[in-house]
């Protein structure tokens, strides 16, 4: 081919106007593109728990196409390289809403101060019950007396309520509080260690058990956004905790979940986050595994996080 030809062709077939696709949507469609090419022409998808499920393109224009959720984190056995998906695409989500918190201002708490979460609380769910709404005080330094309302009432102080003690929390300091959340390294390697020193010989495994007070902290308190944004990364990092697409939270807002079973294969938690910006929505409990009195799928528990806040005293709200 002569020059003028070379000048000629290289005009026509110039490269397109636009942004050149993102390195992390770019990392997921050669990653999917080696799993099709590994399974063979022949390979059929696998069905997750919820059904055929395909990620839809999320906020910032990643697109998580074609994933299947529900299997292990890491590859099975005689599984290749980059053969399941479910481990990068969670790690993600969870990198999306560690950006999403970052980006967030959080308001600094004085030890003299509460932090007040207003949810809708549904964890009776299997039971029959109705969605209530609770407000919690958390006492910032442990120092005074927290502060629980369900439906704007103190819970039944001779007890009946199969998720609460009989009347008021007592002061709280310890893992899970807001200085517990505040003290928490922010590089999510030394979090994660943190978190498995201070839970060692807790619950039926240090990684379950990681998954679940880590939870716990994202579910009523507020920390640093370093924090938050650790919390997060820390979580992908442990294994098993899969993606889940089109699920609601107890206020029946849709969203994006990220989930792992237990270590009995009995139950599933979900944290759920909004589709668009990758705010933390709320958190459900799901049956991983049919047994008599229900079925795998089965939504036992929910809640839904309406208001986070600092407020000056317990009843006090924002």
């Amino acid at each position: 081919m002569n020059e003028d030809a070379r000048t000629e062709l290289t005009r026509l077939l110039a490269p397109p106007d636009g942004p050149e696709l993102p390195a992390d949507r770019g990392r997921l469609m050669r990653g999917h593109l080696m799993n099709q090419f590994a399974r063979g022409p022949a390979a059929v998808p696998r069905r997750s728990r919820l059904g055929w499920v395909a990620l839809p393109a999320l906020a910032g224009g990643l697109a998580l196409s074609l994933v299947l959720v529900g299997g292990s984190a890491e590859p099975g056995p005689g599984a290749g390289p980059g053969i399941d998906s479910t481990r990068p695409v969670a790690a993600v989500v969870l990198d999306r809403a560690a950006r999403a918190v970052e980006q967030q201002p959080v308001p600094a708490a004085r030890g003299d101060q509460f932090v007040y979460v207003k949810s809708l609380d549904d964890w009776a769910k299997s039971e029959g019950g109705a969605p209530r709404e609770r407000e919690v005080w958390r006492s910032v330094d442990g120092g005074k007396r927290d502060l629980l309302l369900l439906n704007g009432q103190l819970p039944n102080p001779g007890g009946g309520d199969d998720h609460e003690p009989p009347g008021e929390p007592a002061p709280f300091a310890g893992i899970g509080s807001y200085a517990y959340a505040a003290a928490l390294p922010t590089d999510p390697e030394a979090l994660l260690a943190k978190i498995h020193a201070d839970t060692a010989g807790q619950g039926p495994g240090p990684d379950e058990e990681a998954f679940r007070t880590i939870g716990d902290i994202l579910r009523e308190q507020i920390a640093p956004s370093a924090v938050s944004a650790a919390l997060y990364r820390a979580a992908a990092k442990i294994p098993g905790v899969t993606v889940i697409d089109s699920v609601t939270d107890a206020a029946g807002r849709p969203g994006v979940a990220v989930a792992r079973v237990d270590g009995g294969g009995k139950v599933e938690s979900q944290w759920i986050f909004d589709q668009a910006d990758y705010t933390f929505r709320g958190e459900r409990t799901v049956v991983a595994t049919d047994n008599g009195t229900f079925k795998k799928g089965d939504v036992t528990g929910q809640m839904a996080v309406l208001v986070r806040a600092v407020v000056d005293e317990p009843g006090v709200r924002p």
